[in-house]
């Protein structure tokens, strides 16, 4: 029987089917939703499929795993970090995203991400959204105007917020002028 590190260190193994049988193995342990993840590096996982219903993956740092068609329902993912990693067609159903950081994360095609859930994030900077559009920085979220004030970037100028955000100044301006977009 492997212990809760060795499964841990299973999820790491950079191939997505023992991946997924640790995932199952600590899910039926009861230690996919006790918090026995919290803070865990899991870089480069690739949970592909992987079903995280209900996980305690608080501060969770993901950095450039693929977690395309997982499940993430209900999941508790404050503070985790998504930077560069894949959600392609994701399910966020009810998952609580509070401060996560999606840095330049691919989330083309995910499912029930709401606009509540993207307000409460903390960076989007760089990400993909469902929609596949490049995000305008509608939001204003704090990691993501952090991280302008620290490449020195004047916040309340909108070319350079548009410059910095990638999109056109059009886009910037509109998606400021109309809230949050509506293709989510």
């Amino acid at each position: 029987m492997q212990t809760k590190l060795e499964l841990i260190n299973k999820i790491l193994s950079l191939e997505n089917k023992p991946s997924l049988e640790a995932v199952e193995e600590l899910r039926i342990r009861g230690w996919l939703a006790d918090g026995s993840l919290r803070g865990v590096a899991l870089c480069q996982a690739q949970l592909e499929h992987a079903d995280l219903m209900d996980a305690d993956l608080r501060n969770v740092d993901f950095h450039q795993s693929n977690l395309d068609l997982a499940d993430l329902s209900k999941a508790r993912l404050n503070g985790a970090k998504f930077n560069r990693a894949s959600l392609q067609r994701v399910n966020f159903d009810q998952a609580d995203l509070t401060y996560a950081d999606l840095y330049k994360a691919n989330l083309q095609g995910a499912r029930n991400l709401t606009v509540e859930q993207l307000a409460h994030l903390n960076q989007l900077l760089g990400a993909i959204l469902p929609d596949g559009k490049l995000y305008s920085g509608c939001f204003n979220l704090p990691g993501d105007l952090g991280r302008a004030r620290w490449a020195k970037i004047n916040i309340d100028d909108p070319k350079e917020m548009a410059e910095f955000y990638g999109v056109s100044l059009d886009e910037y301006m509109s998606s400021h002028t109309h809230g949050a977009f509506a293709a989510v």
